[in-house]
């Protein structure tokens, strides 16, 4: 693409606006010097018709004397570029039309008789005897004319004209520049329009519009980085609305989830306040209250933890630990709790580090992860089925995997398990004293340690929860 940058564009029209007050310029004095001759009387034009006018004068002998050849002389003397007067022997003004006396007296006229006397600057007085018949002298006539150019046409606009030539070169200059000054502002102006616009419909929260300006120019820059501006805003208030929408969902879930027990919970208290409940069932009924209490519980227990690792100021709190013997308690607690259902418990550990380092983690948020990971398995796993934990310790990572012979997951469960209060669908259903925030709050804690964590389904049945951390070593 052609580069039309402003800048280059203002370098080239300076140079135009130049280039085309010279040749006009140029044009304009060529043209002013072939009419030349049409507007002006040359400076010497006058000076060159006093030889017809001596000789028309001598013609006339002493009748030029005579006030009444006044209408003659004024026809035998151009009024416009000469003045004149008529003079007597003594030197005294006859007629004419110069006011100013020339001549002092006798003397002065005689000694000055036949020659040309300078006055001020550019003009000049010629002194021509008037001679009779005989030859004698008997006055003369004084004519006054200048050695400058003057006006022949009659036309002002044109004499105007040519007066200005010194001038035309800036007349040029301004001209040009005005012209060229409002094509670049129409250049400039349609990019400050098309911001404006684009600024304005921003301001009223209107952002489906595209940016369209292409030229190579400063302004494309402008135009293009307004236009990311506009499409990152844009996302940006698409997440903002998404998060208010999942917002929304997630009070409403609190709101549901929260209910149920809580409702039980009241139901039932006010049944045995009421004294409606035989004495038999008292038990069955406080405890169906302390069930229900413990699972509204575990469901503020889980809000505060996510409100906890969600906050920007959340950090790990990593202490040195021997992660092999962390794990060998951990196996008897998971061991307790599958007895009570049935399900065989078992752990492998293999560690392939060359040192028994002592590792750093937060050792809270790990168990936290262990146990939620293993409660999920327990949840979905038939007395008389099994669920391993396979650790495999390495130099770099330690990587975790829950394997068990349940349910397993459907597509639905594999897509959004570790999504916010997702609870599953009919094949691993998710309802029974579960919040739906275990799986979400355990990918957290393993993001803040630099691994992932993932699900699938085992083969030929039940369900792997596999994930990774990344330690920091001790001493």
């Amino acid at each position: 693409m052609k580069n039309k940058s402003f800048k280059r564009q203002f370098v080239v029209t300076f140079i135009k606006i130049l280039v085309l007050s010279l040749i006009f310029s140029a044009l304009s004095f060529f043209i002013w010097l072939k009419t030349f001759n049409h507007i002006y009387y040359p400076a010497n034009y006058y000076e060159n018709q006093v030889g017809d006018i001596v000789k028309k004068i001598y013609e006339s002998h002493d009748n030029v004397l005579n006030k009444s050849f006044e209408r003659e002389m004024n026809e035998i003397i151009p009024y416009k570029g000469m003045r004149y007067q008529v003079l007597d022997s003594d030197g005294n003004i006859i007629y004419g039309t110069l006011d100013k006396k020339m001549i002092e007296n006798r003397n002065d006229l005689v000694t000055n008789i036949n020659s040309t006397k300078p006055l001020n600057g550019k003009y000049f007085a010629k002194i021509i005897p008037i001679l009779d018949k005989d030859s004698n002298v008997k006055g003369a006539v004084v004519l006054n004319y200048s050695l400058v150019s003057t006006q022949k046409t009659d036309s002002t606009v044109l004499f105007l004209l040519s007066k200005s030539m010194l001038f035309l070169p800036f007349i040029y200059i301004i001209v040009f520049t005005l012209i060229y000054a409002k094509k670049l502002s129409k250049e400039i102006n349609k990019p400050v329009n098309i911001l404006l616009d684009a600024s304005e419909k921003i301001k009223n929260q209107d952002l489906d519009f595209t940016i369209g300006y292409d030229e190579n120019n400063e302004f494309t820059k402008l135009c293009n980085a307004f236009e990311d501006m506009r499409v990152n805003l844009k996302d940006s208030l698409i997440k903002q609305w998404d998060l208010e929408e999942k917002r929304r969902e997630n009070v409403e879930s609190i709101a549901h989830d929260l209910k149920t027990p809580l409702t039980i919970v009241s139901t039932y208290s006010e049944a045995l306040i009421d004294g409606a409940v035989k004495e038999e069932k008292i038990k069955d009924y406080i405890g169906v209250i302390k069930r229900n209490n413990e699972r509204a519980l575990i469901l503020l227990d889980d809000m505060n933890k996510i409100s906890n690792i969600e906050n920007p100021n959340f950090i790990l709190e990593p202490i040195e630990i021997n992660i092999i013997e962390f794990l060998k308690l951990k196996e008897k607690d998971y061991k307790l709790l599958c007895d009570e259902k049935g399900i065989d418990f078992k752990i492998e550990i293999i560690d392939l580090r060359e040192k028994n380092f002592i590792d750093k983690f937060d050792i809270k948020s790990l168990e936290q992860v262990l146990d939620n990971c293993i409660s999920n398995s327990i949840r979905y796993t038939e007395k008389g089925e099994s669920i391993k934990l396979n650790v495999l310790c390495n130099d770099e990572e330690i990587i975790f995997s829950i394997v068990d012979t349940g349910k397993g997951f459907s597509n639905e469960d594999l897509k959004n398990i570790f999504d916010k209060f997702y609870k599953g669908d009919k094949s691993r259903s998710f309802t029974t004293g579960h919040s739906g925030l275990g799986m979400y709050i355990a990918k957290i804690m393993i993001e803040k340690h630099g691994g992932n964590i993932e699900a699938e389904n085992n083969n030929p049945k039940g369900a792997i929860i596999r994930f990774n951390i990344k330690p920091k070593r001790g001493i």
